[in-house]
């Protein structure tokens, strides 16, 4: 996503524009260095719980936003949070995430950008309204920015519910696609032909992190994408696995242990990889969005609403849960069929959404007050 907010900035701003990295997972960053929060980003979220939720604290926040760093940018954009998920008012990693952070640059002067805000709720359990607590955690929370978007219409939707105004424009992310270009521009001239190309599949245990307890079988799930992987070789198709994880590896070992495995540890190793995919089959739903930004289609499956990220791209995107081999197998080959047109038209919406977000961006920036 920090890509994808980076080709957004230079559309709206230029190519000389000043660009600084704050990690929303480490939400004291916002301090200078040798403050003594910084080192609780250091630890996992789920060290130390007291003393996060006393931070998390108004009484406290507000008393300390006067130590953080100036903070003086023109705009301050948060991609994707916080994400509307149940029980996020009772959570103080995001009760920090929107007072020691978003909280922070609101402060001192600099209009937030909420953008590309997803929702993360099981299929089968998608609520009608968020519960009273988490509603009023999302008011205040929007009520720091200067303006909010999502990515897909169950969290349009439940903003909605709220009294909330966010249009949705589909994931930033795909703008990343800008700085993976060049690497699909190197694989089309290296002269292999593009039926010749591998799909990417990136496998996970219950196709997603978890199943929020909707009863997905890993079992089942590791022989039926087993079966798929047979079935595509058996049309002659290349497949190689793509981990973003030790985990993943693991399970891609296990999965089809003589395929080749790829677990990249920069962006450029990853844009090489994907950079070669003929088409994708992913779980992780930024694996099928990353792929979009530079053309390439992707089969995506998971648990949760966050699916609806991608299908929103109109890329075909499955509850696991409903999946069969089948039809995972017909999906992709009728992608493969359709790789061209499917480039085209994914190429033409990342430069779609980078000049609807570019818009957004000098909007934002420009209403300073």
């Amino acid at each position: 996503m920090a890509l994808g907010a980076e080709a957004v900035a230079r559309e709206a701003f230029g190519e000389d524009v000043r660009i600084a990295h704050f990690e929303q997972h480490h939400p004291f960053s916002v301090y200078p260095e040798g403050h003594w929060t910084r080192w609780i980003d250091k630890l996992r979220h789920d060290r130390l719980m007291w003393l996060r939720r006393r931070l998390a604290r108004e009484d406290v926040y507000q008393k300390m936003w006067a130590q953080t760093q100036p903070l003086e940018f023109d705009l301050a954009v948060a991609c994707g949070g916080p994400n509307l998920v149940s029980g996020a008012a009772a959570t103080p990693q995001m009760r920090l995430l929107m007072h020691h952070f978003n909280g922070a640059f609101a402060f001192r002067g600099t209009p937030v950008l909420d953008a590309a805000v997803g929702s993360g709720f099981p299929l089968e359990r998608i609520p009608e309204r968020l519960s009273p607590e988490d509603e009023a955690f999302y008011k205040t929370s929007t009520g720091i920015t200067r303006a909010i978007t999502v990515r897909e219409h169950d969290a349009c939707r439940l903003y909605g519910t709220i009294g909330v105004e966010a249009p949705v424009i589909p994931c930033i992310a795909i703008g990343s696609g800008r700085f993976f270009q060049r690497f699909r521009d190197e694989a089309d001239r290296s002269g292999t032909p593009r039926d010749e190309r591998p799909i990417i599949i990136n496998f996970q245990a219950k196709g997603s992190n978890t199943d929020w307890d909707q009863g997905v079988d890993p079992a089942a799930w590791m022989d039926l994408v087993r079966g798929v992987v047979a079935d595509l070789r058996a049309d002659g198709q290349r497949v190689e696995l793509l981990c973003h994880s030790l985990y993943e590896r693991k399970l891609a070992r296990q999965l089809a242990p003589d395929l080749p495995i790829h677990f990249p540890q920069t962006e450029e190793e990853y844009g090489h990889i994907i950079a070669n995919a003929k088409v994708g089959f992913v779980s992780r739903i930024h694996a099928g969005v990353a792929l979009a930004g530079i053309g390439v289609p992707s089969l995506v499956v998971g648990n949760d609403t966050r699916i609806g990220t991608t299908a929103e791209m109109g890329l075909p995107s499955y509850f696991t849960k409903k999946l069969d081999r089948d039809t995972v197998v017909a999906e992709i080959r009728r992608l493969v069929s359709s790789a061209d047109a499917e480039r085209e038209r994914l190429l033409a919406l990342r430069e779609s959404v980078i000049k609807r977000y570019a818009e957004v961006f000098a909007t934002c920036a420009e209403n300073q007050s």
